[in-house]
């Protein structure tokens, strides 16, 4: 068997995106892509770029593509320094693709993330575990059955993300086994304290 018929087909392609390494957004440039990773390389290097290295092999990392209309999270597999410009050689590791559009009108990247953390309903705490979470908000799943009002205000805290403070419940769902799903938007939060979660906005007309 030819050894290049066996790995993923790998297309060239100029397009631009975002990624989150190091606490922060980067916008990057994707040189070719294949279904099981991408090279992509920084746009703009700055001095703290040095800490760029192979310590780094192996993070996993969030991902942008508005144009290929995928996000998810990736690890570093390479890294590559030439003529002071950093390339990534990423392996998907979790994709959403065809991601809504509306992302380019002001709602932002959900991070798929499992974290446990409580919030007081009905004046009695319970104790959840999260599906996903922006800087907006997030959407939580309890293990019990748990009525409460759309449009009420509470109180919720992560010992993980070191964060609480107020949310507003904007939906209420149940599943086929009785658990509650409940959508939830921060009140009166600084969202620059929500650390690990990239933003991922991109300003459109």
């Amino acid at each position: 068997m030819n050894s290049e018929s066996s790995r993923s087909y790998r297309k060239k392609l100029i397009t631009n995106g975002l990624i989150y390494i190091n606490g922060e957004e980067r916008e990057i440039a994707v040189s070719n892509i294949s279904m099981t990773g991408v090279l992509i390389g920084l746009i703009d290097v700055s001095d703290t770029d040095s800490d760029f290295n192979d310590s780094l092999i192996a993070t996993i990392i969030d991902f942008y593509l508005p144009q290929l209309r995928l996000a998810g999270t990736a690890e570093i597999v390479r890294i590559t320094k030439e003529d002071a410009q950093f390339s990534f050689a990423l392996q998907f590791k979790e994709i959403s693709y065809n991601i809504d559009s509306l992302l380019y009108k002001r709602k932002v990247y959900r991070k798929n993330l499992s974290v446990s953390g409580r919030i007081l309903l009905n004046s009695e705490y319970y104790y959840f575990r999260t599906i996903n979470v922006s800087v907006e908000g997030l959407m939580i799943r309890l293990e019990e059955t748990v009525v409460i009002a759309e449009g009420m205000i509470t109180s919720f805290e992560f010992k993980d993300l070191s964060l609480k403070g107020e949310v507003k419940v904007v939906w209420l769902d149940f599943d086929a086994d009785g658990k509650t799903l409940v959508g939830l938007k921060y009140i009166n939060m600084n969202t620059d304290q929500i650390k690990g979660i990239p933003r991922f906005y991109i300003e459109t007309d």
